[in-house]
């Protein structure tokens, strides 16, 4: 059977048709019209859950389904997003902006992988589920409320990693915001401070105390968020810190919380304030095996594309930590999108054409031609 070639030109259009509809978390109905259109027009059927996912089905024979798994929204409030596309086949904004790769260019590659299967009805493939998730950058929202009961598929491939084409994401962390309000009492600061306790001050103390930032291979952890104060001649009454801590090892997890309650405690206790201290898991981390059907496919894919297999520990959440957790396993792959969440975020369409590749190959089992 002949190698079939991902269109280049096609797949960067269709990327660029998409980074032109506004979607931040929470803006997503354009796109997510525009996607039920284009999924429903290369013979899916789509359905929407009441979050807002939309799921779409290819049929196959009776027997195996996977799913790949994409999500709609890009992070932060940039709108308007321009993307250049570089003599050196590289696309970019002109630096004010997010390119929104993240995750725009998977569901690209998923459009054009359903575009090749139908002009190419020798390919054999099995059932395949589309689960495109809103308000992922929001903390994994939609997939949170996705009925996988409804799911077919016994396994699957997050689309929506980075790192070179060719990694697969095997192990990622759990995380949990953290979420720490300080209670002083307020009073007057030029007049009579001494009455007062500085809910601000014991925040920050506590935040010197805390070990934040990298601090292990597996943990990290930070405060992103400090609030307090209502005029600058008041004691600050309250101090609301609001911070998250991640960490591939339960145990070293548990010991990082600790140690940041600990901090606000000595804190408190000096000062004589009060604290309420909330720590609440937002995704449980998951960790597949080499020999799982998954990464093993992957795998095989991505050799067969003649690229090298990468295994990624990841630092961050995806949907798969969800889906993983709901019993489908998945690996994530990467797209090709580099420096996502930035606004110096890009991605080579070469790379693209690789990525869109590697999910062909899994489809089929068939190798995609290459450029000569």
């Amino acid at each position: 059977m002949a190698a079939v070639k991902v269109d280049r030109e096609r797949l960067m259009r269709t990327f660029l048709d998409l980074v032109a509809i506004d979607s931040p978390t929470g803006q997503e109905q354009v796109i997510g019209e525009e996607l039920e259109r284009r999924f429903t027009a290369l013979g899916t059927t789509v359905r929407r859950d009441e979050a807002g996912n939309l799921i779409a089905t290819l049929e196959g024979p009776p027997g195996e389904c996977f799913l790949i798994s994409t999500h709609m929204d890009t992070v932060g409030t940039d709108v308007g997003i321009k993307p250049i596309v570089g003599d050196d086949g590289v696309i970019r904004t002109d630096g004010s902006t997010i390119l929104g790769a993240d995750d725009k260019a998977g569901i690209a590659s998923c459009l054009e992988l359903l575009t090749l299967l139908g002009e190419h009805p020798e390919l054999p493939h099995p059932a395949i589920e589309f689960v495109v998730s809103v308000s992922e950058e929001a903390g994994l929202v939609g997939s949170r409320q996705l009925d996988v009961s409804r799911l077919r598929s016994t396994h699957g491939y997050v689309f929506d990693t980075a790192g070179a084409v060719g990694s697969i994401t095997y192990w990622a962390p759990t995380a949990l915001d953290v979420n720490i309000t300080v209670h002083g009492r307020k009073a007057h600061a030029g007049v009579e401070p001494e009455k007062g306790v500085d809910a601000l001050r014991v925040a920050a103390e506590a935040i010197a105390a805390m070990p934040l930032g990298r601090i292990d291979e597996e943990t990290v952890a930070g405060i992103g968020i400090l609030t307090s104060g209502e005029a600058r001649n008041v004691v600050p009454a309250t101090a609301v810190l609001t911070g998250q801590a991640r960490s591939h090892d339960q145990a070293k997890l548990d010991a990082q919380v600790a140690a940041m309650r600990d901090a606000v405690d000595a804190a408190a206790r000096r000062h004589g304030a009060t604290y309420e201290f909330v720590a609440e898991e937002i995704y449980h981390t998951y960790h597949i095996d080499p020999v799982a059907k998954p990464y093993r496919d992957a795998a095989r894919a991505i050799e067969a594309n003649g690229l090298e297999v990468i295994a990624r520990k990841s630092g961050g959440g995806t949907d798969g930590n969800f889906l993983n957790a709901r019993g489908i396993p998945c690996v994530g792959l990467a797209t090709g999108m580099v420096d996502e969440h930035a606004t110096s975020e890009h991605i080579a369409i070469d790379d693209m054409v690789a990525a869109c590749g590697i999910l062909l190959t899994i489809a089929t089992g068939t190798a995609t031609a290459r450029e000569q």
